[in-house]
C-alpha cells in the first residue's frame, strides 16, 4: 500500500459512474472471450503451482530447504516477469501473450520429464515463474482495452477471473492426481491449458486484425 500511494500520480475521478452502463459493457463478446483468456492463463499456472510442494518432495525427491528455495524463487520469477511483461505489452500486447504462453507450455513439458531432477528443477521453476506472470499485464491491458467504458469495473472484474482460473487449475491438477496419472501429468495438464489459451490469443488477434482490415 505504500508503495503504491507513493508510485502511482495522482488521479482525479471528474466522471460519475454508472453502473448499468458499466454492467453492459461487461456483457459485450470481446470483453467476456478477454475474461474468459484470463481464467484460463491463470488456470494453467495453478494447476501446477497448487501442487508443486508434493511434486518437489515426491519427485524431486528434495528436502524442506530445497522446497523452500524454490518457491522463493518462483516468487522472484513472478516479479521479474510481470516487470517484463509489462514493458513488452506496451510494445506488442499480443506478441507478448503468444511468446509467453509457448514459453510457459515448453517449460512445463519440459518439467514433466525433468522433475525428478534437482539441477533442472531449479532453473525451470524460475523461468516457468516469469513466464507465468508475464501474461497478467498484457491480460490485464487487454480487458481494459475491451471494455475501455467502464474500465474500473473491468480490472475488478478481471481480478475475479483470475481467482476463478486459479480455483478451476487447482481442481484440474485434482482431478489429474485423482485419475492416478501421477504427477509429472499435472505438470502436462497445465501445459495443455497454456496450448489452450495460445489458441484463444491467436483466435482473438486474428479477429482483431480482420476487424482492423474492414475498418
Amino acid at each position: 500500500m505504500i508503495a503504491l500511494r507513493f508510485s502511482l500520480p495522482p488521479l482525479a475521478n471528474t466522471e460519475k459512474a454508472n453502473i448499468r452502463h458499466e454492467l453492459s459493457v461487461l456483457t459485450r463478446g470481446p470483453v467476456l472471450a478477454a475474461l474468459l483468456l484470463t481464467v484460463v492463463g491463470a488456470s494453467s499456472m495453478f494447476t501446477v503451482f497448487t501442487y508443486i510442494v508434493p511434486i518437489l518432495q515426491q519427485e524431486t525427491l528434495a528436502s524442506t530447504t530445497f522446497v523452500t528455495a524454490m518457491l522463493v524463487l518462483y516468487g522472484v520469477g513472478l516479479a521479474v516477469g510481470n516487470v517484463l511483461g509489462g514493458r513488452f505489452a506496451d510494445k506488442s500486447l499480443y506478441g507478448t501473450l503468444i511468446v509467453s504462453l509457448v514459453s510457459v507450455t515448453v517449460l512445463l513439458l519440459l518439467f514433466s520429464i525433468s522433475m525428478t531432477s534437482a539441477w533442472m528443477t531449479a532453473p525451470l521453476i524460475f523461468f516457468w515463474g516469469v513466464g507465468s506472470f508475464a501474461v497478467v499485464p498484457p491480460l490485464q491491458s487487454l480487458v481494459v482495452q475491451e471494455a475501455s467504458e467502464a474500465p474500473n469495473l473491468a480490472s475488478a472484474m478481471n481480478i475475479g477471473a483470475f481467482n476463478l482460473g486459479n480455483a478451476v487449475g487447482a481442481a484440474l491438477g485434482g482431478a489429474v492426481i485423482s485419475a492416478g496419472l501421477g504427477l509429472p501429468a499435472v505438470s502436462m495438464a497445465g501445459a495443455a491449458t497454456a496450448i489452450l489459451g495460445l489458441m484463444m490469443t491467436v483466435f482473438l488477434n486474428r479477429r482483431r486484425q480482420a476487424t482492423q482490415v474492414l475498418a
